[in-house]
Order: C-alpha cells, then structure tokens, then sequence
C-alpha cells in the first residue's frame, strides 16, 4: 500500500546535513482514512505506517522501489499525531549497501524539534517484492 500522496506528503529534502547521512521533511494528511479509524478525535499513526513512510522515503531516495526485510530495531518512544505532529523529518543516519539489499538506519522526529522523537530504527530494505 502507497502511503505517499495519501496519508503524507514529501515537503522537501533535508539540506545541510552531515556527510553520509539524508533525510525528507514531510507533512501528515489528518483527513486520511486511516486517522478517521485510529482514533476517532485523537488521531494517531499507526507505527506499521510509519515504518512503511520510512521505506517509500528510501525508496524515492534510492530511485527504486525497496520493501522491508528484517527490522533489527524499531523503538517508538511517543504517539505522532497528524494534529500536534503535523510536520515530521524522516532523518537517515547511514544507508549503507549490503549484499541483497539496503541496511538503514535512523529517526523519525517531530521536525521543529528533533529532540520530540516518535522512532528510531535499524532495518534492511530489498528491491523486490518477497
């Protein structure tokens, strides 16, 4: 399921970021389906929709369509609401080749304030479809 153009937006690329790391800024669409479900009055994203968000951000990063494997590590540390959180930064801190696929890693934070962080992730993306 292709969550971007739907439940979010690509603002922009990440500028002036260290050497070897990237990143998007995005926007939340409160009036998508899936916050009208989850939950009525206090939207909330689903943590599957963020790590899905992750692999399409890679994807248009990468030029190709990339799905994930193996997550070695998914910490949600808060609740991201389209309402509070509405602008977010997707921020890779490694992207590293790997034989088969893509190993990446890095955070989801709420992009005015990157201290308000809703995941922090290792996982590796492969280029077709499992």
């Amino acid at each position: 399921m292709k969550l971007n153009g739907d439940l979010y937006r690509i603002e922009s690329r990440m500028e002036g970021l260290p050497e070897g790391q990237s990143g998007f800024n995005i926007v939340l669409n409160p009036d998508n389906l899936i916050y009208k479900a989850h939950f009525p009055g206090q939207p909330v994203t689903p943590g599957v929709c963020i790590l899905q968000m992750v692999s399409e951000l890679l994807s248009v990063q990468e030029g190709k369509q990339l799905y994930i494997k193996s997550i070695k590590n998914a910490k949600f540390t808060r609740m991201m609401s389209p309402v509070t959180d509405g602008c977010v930064s997707v921020l890779f801190k490694s992207v590293t080749p790997e034989e088969g696929g893509i190993r990446a890693q890095g955070m989801v934070t709420r992009r005015d304030d990157i201290e308000t962080l809703f995941l922090k992730f290792s996982i590796f993306l492969v280029d077709e479809s499992l």
